[in-house]
């Protein structure tokens, strides 16, 4: 498939993003009873501009690594790309079905079940309960956790977790997947069951967002690196180039 043809499947024009930060949380208790220092707090709180001014296009089928040191706006980028961040100026556009594994336990209910919470995520991509019926097995197989998928997913390891969110966001046919560090969390046998997964979703033509610190991850996935760093785009090139930038 060709790379950067055709109309971008993720456009971002001139997005910023501010986090407000305050020097003390105050539930509503606290703001009655300490008003005069709430009041006081709440005009000396600062804003984190962790996207600023940010541009970026990305095409159906690219590979597009995102890295940067820690707080440079990668999770950001991906958060906003998934519809978790709506509140940002600027335009953001998004073309495809989008499957997004961002951190552990994101879109698990820890209460419900593995198998509960399979039915779940899909429901909230807009799956009906017979489209994952037919991909629930799977997903199962995939997480390899046993008698564990009944049970609650708080009981959960962080491997496990990893394991089942990632047999979700790959088994549900997505157009555009976000990853972010998922697969520094498991072992080499999860490693490799990643690499197998993702090479099937690539080679139909998914088009990919990884954020990781490990640049072997980088380079065997990612064709193009998008380099961050304070909220802007530093360096955007093929990948060999980028990294040796």
């Amino acid at each position: 498939m060709n790379e950067r043809t055709g109309e971008p499947v993720i456009e971002m024009n001139d997005v910023t993003m501010r986090f407000r930060i305050e020097r003390r949380h105050y539930g509503f208790k606290n703001i009655v009873l300490h008003l005069p220092q709430y009041i006081k707090d709440r005009r000396s709180a600062t804003d984190f501009v962790a996207l600023d001014h940010f541009n970026l296009k990305v095409y159906r089928g690219e590979r597009v690594g995102l890295i940067g040191h820690n707080g440079c706006g990668k999770t950001t980028t991906l958060s906003i790309i998934g519809n978790v961040y709506r509140r940002y100026e600027g335009m953001v556009k998004v073309r495809g079905r989008v499957s997004m594994m961002l951190a552990l336990g994101a879109g698990f209910c820890p209460e419900l079940s593995g198998r509960e919470n399979i039915y779940l995520n899909g429901i909230l991509q807009g799956k009906t309960r017979k489209e994952m019926d037919a991909v629930a097995d799977d997903i199962i197989a995939f997480a390899d956790i046993g008698q564990f998928i009944d049970a609650p997913v708080y009981t959960y390891s962080s491997g496990m977790q990893a394991r089942l969110g990632f047999g979700i966001a790959t088994a549900i046919d997505p157009e555009i997947l976000l990853v972010d560090e998922v697969m520094a969390v498991g072992d080499a046998d999860f490693a490799s069951k990643c690499e197998t997964r993702i090479n099937k979703l690539l080679s139909g033509g998914t088009t990919l967002i990884l954020v990781s610190h490990s640049m072997a991850d980088i380079k065997k996935y990612c064709t193009r690196v998008v380099k961050i760093d304070h909220g802007r785009i530093v360096a955007d090139g093929p990948t060999a180039e980028v990294l040796a930038s």
